[in-house]
């Protein structure tokens, strides 16, 4: 007798659970779109600004990088972050200056750049005690030239660009791929191989 009921209840369980799962599925965030930018293309060149530390007067200079200053001597890692401060920010340019030594090794500038004023970045990296740039696209040239720019959120996306000597991207990673910089030391590595 008590298997009748339990019987009846069956499609209303298994309605139940598939629609909490479509519910579920309607609420995960959809992944970032591609950067416009791909492997085998030129990087986009650019100017952008940083501050120098403060030197011993406190003062501290505003220095310009361009991409195409390091065209036929140098490899470049572009890393594209969203916000100095934010945890995984942190931890992602902490990793960056942790392994410097290494990218130097291949041959390699590494470029940090997020949409934050160039004094948020330099108290950022001073923070952080990162030597290389981190650099300011506060009017968000930068990110929208290479299509990592979220215009819903004003950030731009984690994307990590390993850019050649010739001024080729070679590689890009992406959101939690692009937190870890192993990725693009390896790519350097191979970069530095081939020559």
């Amino acid at each position: 007798m008590n298997a009748q009921p339990s019987l009846r209840m069956w499609p209303i369980t298994l309605a139940v659970c598939l629609l909490a799962t479509a519910v579920l599925r309607a609420q995960a965030p959809a992944p970032p779109p591609p950067p416009s930018v791909k492997v085998g293309q030129a990087a986009p060149d650019f100017t952008a600004s940083y501050l120098t530390a403060p030197d011993a007067n406190g003062r501290r200079q505003r220095q310009q990088v361009k991409l195409s200053d390091f065209t036929g001597q140098k490899n470049v890692v572009l890393a594209f972050f969203p916000a100095a401060f934010s945890t995984g920010c942190t931890n992602e340019m902490a990793k960056y200056q942790e392994t410097s030594g290494q990218f130097n090794a291949h041959n390699t500038v590494i470029l940090g750049i997020s949409v934050d004023s160039p004094w948020a970045n330099a108290a950022f990296a001073e923070k952080l005690g990162v030597q290389f740039p981190i650099l300011s696209d506060a009017k968000r040239d930068v990110s929208r030239a290479y299509g990592v720019f979220d215009e819903e959120n004003v950030v731009a996306r984690r994307t990590t660009f390993v850019i050649d000597r010739q001024g080729t991207v070679q590689q890009v990673f992406m959101a939690q791929e692009a937190l870890d910089p192993t990725h693009a030391l390896e790519a350097c590595a191979v970069l530095t191989e081939v020559k």
